[in-house]
Parts: structure tokens; C-alpha cells; sequence
């Protein structure tokens, strides 16, 4: 039971990382970019490095307008619908967004560490046999709830944000996508976490209404 638990906590490792696969090769890429490239197209790297991301979504079908890509495996040229997709459109932030958005980001950092420890804690507890005990539910209330704190604060700070964007930057026929700026992986992770350490608390008090009756 011991190893399917470490196994299974060694996979949560491994998809985390290649999570953070994306950002960094993003980052990789800008610093190769900054390196090689010459003074005259440091502007250019800027614009593709600080572009807004825009999620949206079609109004309607029947009149909906589109672009074109290059196909390079035919050659042709292919209709192109908008979903995702990165504009230097110059938006305009308020100047308290970029500070809240930097402290949140600053503290997100310090909530994954921290969710991280708490998970390292509680699977090590298990490994020594430490299971049904009122330390592990606190561990998972503490665990669920920073995770679900901070995906909330994510999740608002990306809606208003794309609602900024919104106001300075429009496609004809297409509306914010203001739902996919919602965390739900983390969100869930955060539920479940909470949800496991109330199910744990369950256990425990009909485990002492047990031994208090015998």
C-alpha cells in the first residue's frame, strides 16, 4: 500500500513539472532571443515577450469572421478562427492592478512552496504509520485551503484583467472568454483537499465515539 502511495505521490511531482514545462521554455526562449538578437530588434522581443493574452469566444456562427493561416505541410492558406491568442495591443493596466498583480504573483509562488511542504509532510506522516490522527486532517484543512485561497485570487485577478484588455481591445464578432480565465484544475484540487480532510475528521470522531463506548 506504502509504495502505491509513493508512486502515485511521485506522478503529482511529475505532472506538476511538466506544468511548468511551458513557462519554462517561454523563458528560455526570450533569453536566447535577448542574446543573439541586435540592438535594432530588442523593440520587436519586447512586443512578443509583454503581449496580452486574449481568450475569446464567437457571438454567433452564421456570420462569423475569420483569418487566414499558411499551412506549410500543403501550402494553403486555411480559415483561422480567434480562441487564444497574443496581441501587442499596448492595454493600459490602473497602476494598483500592476502591484497587486506582482504581490499576488510573488505570493502564489510562496503558496505552492508551502502547499508542497504541507504534501510532503502528510505523506511522510503516512510512510511512518501516522494515519487516522487529527495532525494530518489540520495538514489537509491547511493544504486545501491555502491552494483554494490562492486559485480564487487568481482566478479574479485574470478576469479583471481580461476585462481591461476587453475595454481597449476588441474582435468583430467575438466576446471575452471570461470562463476559461477560471482556475478549475486548482480550484478542485483545493476542494478535494478539503474534502479529504473532513472525511478524515469523520473517521476520527466515530474512531473516539468507539473507544469511549467499549
Amino acid at each position: 500500500m506504502k509504495k502505491r502511495l509513493n508512486v502515485l505521490c511521485v506522478l503529482v511531482f511529475v505532472i506538476i513539472g511538466i506544468g511548468l514545462m511551458p513557462f519554462v521554455y517561454w523563458m528560455a526562449v526570450g533569453m536566447k532571443a535577448g542574446y543573439e538578437s541586435s540592438p535594432e530588434r530588442v523593440t520587436d522581443i519586447d512586443a512578443v515577450m509583454n503581449a496580452e493574452t486574449v481568450r475569446l469566444m464567437p457571438v454567433g456562427i452564421s456570420h462569423l469572421e475569420h483569418g487566414t493561416i499558411r499551412n506549410d505541410v500543403t501550402g494553403e492558406q486555411v480559415a483561422l478562427w480567434p480562441q487564444n491568442i497574443a496581441v501587442s495591443a499596448g492595454v493600459d493596466y490602473p497602476g494598483w492592478y500592476d502591484v497587486v498583480n506582482t504581490l499576488a504573483t510573488v505570493l502564489g509562488v510562496a503558496a505552492v512552496i508551502v502547499v508542497v511542504v504541507l504534501f510532503l509532510k502528510l505523506i511522510l506522516r503516512v510512510n511512518r504509520g501516522y494515519v487516522f490522527e487529527w495532525r494530518n486532517v489540520r495538514l489537509l484543512r491547511w493544504l486545501g485551503g491555502i491552494q483554494l485561497a490562492a486559485s480564487i485570487v487568481v482566478t479574479l485577478l485574470q478576469i479583471y484583467g481580461a476585462s481591461v484588455v476587453s475595454g481597449q481591445f476588441r474582435v468583430s464578432g467575438y466576446v471575452t472568454d471570461y470562463f476559461s480565465y477560471v482556475s478549475v484544475l486548482e480550484l478542485s484540487i483545493g476542494m478535494v483537499a478539503l474534502i479529504a480532510a473532513e472525511i478524515f475528521a469523520i473517521g476520527l470522531k466515530m474512531k473516539e465515539e468507539q473507544e469511549l463506548t467499549i
